[in-house]
């Protein structure tokens, strides 16, 4: 019994594996430049055309820049991710961003926007 219950489970993590290892991917929402960095005044290094589909490397907080890796192979930049489509990629490259300070003694909720003793 335990033996057959092991044995079901590597299969179903087996069969998961595939599904996990895959990378996200977005579609470019018109023409949009390739930075270097995640600014819009960093150089361009290529461009990306009109859905054209691409795999997230990674995003900014909120998604405002992300990470590009083409699927041609083309050279690797940042586009703004408000043109790219695709918002569950996004979120799974994107870092989590408290909806308070985890590290001011109240948390930097509303209305307690200052230290204690001040």
């Amino acid at each position: 019994m335990r033996r057959t219950a092991m044995l079901a489970l590597a299969i179903v993590a087996l069969a998961t594996a595939p599904a996990l290892a895959e990378r996200p991917t977005a579609r470019a929402s018109g023409v949009q430049a390739v930075h270097t960095q995640p600014r819009s005044s960093s150089p361009i290094v290529d461009k990306l055309a009109d859905e054209e589909r691409v795999y997230l490397d990674r995003c900014t907080r909120l998604a405002r820049w992300c990470r590009v890796v083409q699927l041609d192979g083309g050279p690797r930049g940042w586009v703004p991710g408000s043109y790219l489509i695709g918002s569950p990629a996004k979120v799974m490259v994107t870092p989590f961003e408290f909806s308070f300070d985890p590290m001011h003694p109240l948390g930097g909720l509303p209305g307690h926007d200052h230290w204690p003793f001040d």
